[in-house]
């Protein structure tokens, strides 16, 4: 039996990837327009409900979180933190897929680009996917409000994203294409800043 296709998780993928080039021509080449950061904050909400069915979904785990760790590597060069937000990520699957060890995996996420928000608001996500819609809502809104008064607030506008269903039909994403464009997009930007 074959699994039908998900159009909602193609199209929550398209957004963080079209977010976070808005996000990252404003890092790299506008640093004084405000407005392209805001845009940005959608991207990471989408990248941790895409790494919460990727975990879930994957038939080989290693190989999935090998991708993630080894494509964080390879951007260590061309991200503006060295250890970043893809080893978030990883050490964010890694708490789906080991649960009994995630406060391990939340002391270490201090080491990493957005370090334990970024964790928290990752299981907040996982809880309003597979628990309670508004205990997951609630705690997201718990974790912004930890961070203070900042940009990161807007990432709040992604929720209804995972919450209602998508009917929008994009075209299909290859399967690795984020794993190319992440650390490629990022280099041409800071070539072209450059210039």
């Amino acid at each position: 039996m074959t699994q039908l296709f998900d159009h909602k998780l193609n199209t929550i993928k398209w957004i963080g990837i079209v977010t976070m080039t808005i996000d990252h021509i404003g890092v790299f080449l506008f640093p004084g327009y405000l407005f392209l950061r805001i845009i940005g904050r959608i991207a990471f909400p989408c990248f941790l409900y895409s790494t919460i069915e990727g975990t879930e979904r994957t038939k080989d785990y290693k190989k999935y979180a090998m991708r993630l760790f080894l494509l964080g590597v390879l951007s260590m060069s061309v991200t503006p933190h060295s250890f970043n937000v893809l080893f978030l990520l990883l050490l964010f699957s890694l708490s789906i897929r080991y649960k009994r060890y995630i406060f391990i995996f939340a002391l270490i996420s201090l080491f990493v680009e957005y370090s334990i928000y970024g964790f928290l608001f990752g299981w907040a996500l996982y809880w309003l996917k597979n628990k309670k819609v508004y205990q997951g809502v609630l705690f997201s809104l718990v974790v912004q409000f930890l961070v203070g008064s900042t940009v990161q607030l807007f990432s709040l506008l992604a929720l209804p994203l995972f919450i209602k269903p998508l009917d929008v039909k994009l075209p299909i994403l290859p399967k690795y294409s984020f794993y190319f464009f992440y650390p490629l997009h990022q280099l041409l930007l800071i070539l072209i800043a450059s210039i």
